[in-house]
């Protein structure tokens, strides 16, 4: 049963390509997103897991993302679902 890091990944995968914006060449970017999802889903503390996973959440998300078009909705969706990581910040 796949985590919820994992989940997610999949569903940005699925998103991606219904808006055909994964090619074949970026299948080496879709392992490296859904290994890393896996790791963090197993071992959540591991912080440097989490910069990786979250650098290639990047690489994923600007894959066949035109700069002209930064108006794009699923973009823009991606970004405010994707919230940073850590300890909240105590007022």
């Amino acid at each position: 049963m796949a985590g919820r890091n994992r989940t997610a990944v999949d569903l940005t995968i699925d998103a991606l390509r219904h808006l055909g914006r994964l090619d074949q060449i970026d299948e080496s970017l879709v392992a490296a997103a859904e290994s890393l999802a896996d790791a963090v889903d197993a071992d959540p503390g591991h912080a440097s897991l989490w910069r990786e996973y979250r650098a290639a959440l990047e690489d994923l998300r600007s894959v066949g993302h035109v700069e002209e078009n930064d108006d794009d909705e699923f973009y823009e969706l991606l970004n405010f679902i994707s919230s940073e990581m850590g300890d909240r910040e105590e007022p």
